[in-house]
């Protein structure tokens, strides 16, 4: 068995989870309604231009993916591409956090497409470097355990600042606000990125993985139809799309359907992920008890239950809801990090099969369908809610249909979805028993 990673090497390893997290579910949720009201984008095409971005930068995950698994340089295999794509997102998010009203089209989707493609390279060399870590089964769970940790306090942290820095403003002088706000949330991210790539630059191992080797562009798609890899790919999918759909679409139901003021539908974010802290433990014990193809099975069909029953519920007040997200972040915390756990497996797996190590290429995979796990829930919800009436200024004053549409728009895909990736995962083969085998095998060659 390998030898566990010291703690210091896993926060180091974990600590660009803090900026990199700023390009998920706090854009998701702050900056779509942010663009649509306060900066006057049409609220359409404000999906349209979210959920466009990230399908036109789809292609840099692979193309990062398969030069990170063709370099070797004196600094590392991953700490180039790293810090590169650190360096990139930085100007990204200074145009995208603290665009002004009247801004173009042309000039929000450049904005978003900078960010995005410094993140991409950023984050598959951050996760695929987490697979080169360490061979052993559970060792893997607990070093994607830390980094989803991180990912949760960062969660935390980000979803803290709006509403801090709208409380205590006026105090300084400053007139509360959602460009308040989400500059503020821009700030902190551009102070976090320098001292978090600093810190796995400078402690965190960035050595050769067994069997590394340069392939070609034929081999990519080779490796695009392998069966083990699709299989990951389609239950990361659905997995991402009922908290994507829920990003999207959260404001606007905690708002228009159950009566909340923004701040308190907002505020209500910070118990879902504060369950997290709580979840991301507690899945790993349960994975290393039973299996992490097994832990995300139970993880992500209770979520589906326990969301029926959030969108379902009578309507009794902001404590009960705030009960009602905390139980379904539980959960919703398990499978982005044990299916990363579960795909460094997978690329062993095919290194023994094949005799090349695609690491960089799985995890730009990964990354990818991440992005279109969040691509389409805000492309097509808000197309949706624009063909229901639904007015985003308007709130509880949207008419009874409208309200309808967005409480079963809510509600149906999210369920849907978790419910299909806990039965995709159920059907995985590849447990401790058959990781230790397929280890032992390439260590023989």
């Amino acid at each position: 068995m390998a030898e566990p990673l010291k703690r210091r090497t896993l926060a180091a390893f974990a600590a660009p989870c803090l900026p990199l997290t700023g390009v998920g579910l706090p854009l998701v949720v702050y900056l779509p309604p942010y663009y649509a009201s306060t900066l006057g984008l049409d609220l359409a095409l404000t999906g349209i231009l979210f959920s466009a971005v990230r399908w036109i930068d789809l292609p840099l995950d692979v193309v990062f993916g398969h030069w990170i698994d063709r370099t070797k340089t004196r600094f590392g295999r991953f700490r180039p591409w790293m810090v590169i794509g650190g360096l990139v997102m930085m100007i990204g998010l200074a145009l995208v956090f603290f665009a002004e009203p009247g801004l173009s089209p042309l000039r929000a989707f450049a904005g978003l497409l900078l960010m995005y493609s410094g993140y991409s390279a950023a984050q598959v060399a951050h996760t695929s470097w987490g697979q080169a870590l360490s061979t052993d089964y559970h060792e893997r769970s607990r070093i994607f355990g830390w980094w989803q940790g991180f990912n949760m306090v960062a969660l935390l942290s980000l979803l803290a600042v709006p509403p801090l820095i709208n409380a205590l403003g006026p105090r300084w002088g400053l007139e509360p606000s959602s460009a308040l706000g989400v500059h503020a949330m821009g700030w902190v991210l551009l102070a976090l990125m320098l001292p978090a790539l600093f810190a796995v630059s400078a402690g965190v191992p960035d050595g050769a993985p067994i069997h590394a080797s340069p392939h070609g562009w034929g081999d990519v798609k080779n490796a695009l139809k392998r069966p083990l890899l699709q299989r990951l790919m389609l239950i990361d999918l659905l997995a991402s799309l009922p908290p994507g759909f829920g990003g999207a679409l959260l404001v606007f139901f905690f708002e228009a359907a159950r009566g909340f003021s923004v701040n308190e539908a907002r505020l209500l974010l910070l118990f879902y992920f504060a369950a997290g802290l709580i979840g991301a433990p507690l899945w790993g014990w349960v994975a290393r008890r039973t299996s992490k193809h097994m832990a995300v099975a139970w993880a992500i069909g209770s979520y589906a239950v326990l969301h029926v029953a959030l969108v379902l519920a009578p309507n009794a007040g902001f404590w009960v809801a705030a009960g009602g997200m905390l139980l379904a972040g539980i959960p919703a915390v398990a499978p982005p990090f044990l299916v990363r756990a579960m795909l460094a497996d997978v690329t062993d797996a095919e290194t023994l099969a094949t005799g090349r190590s695609n690491a960089g290429l799985y995890y730009a995979v990964l990354v990818g369908v991440q992005k279109i796990g969040y691509a389409i829930p805000v492309g097509l919800a808000y197309i949706v809610l624009d063909l229901v009436g639904f007015d985003a200024k308007l709130g509880a004053g949207n008419t009874p249909s409208a309200i309808d549409g967005l409480v079963l728009l809510f509600l149906l895909p999210p369920t849907i979805c978790a419910l299909g990736a806990a039965w995709l995962a159920r059907g995985w083969t590849i447990d401790r028993d058959a990781q230790q085998q397929i280890i032992a095998e390439l260590h023989g060659r």
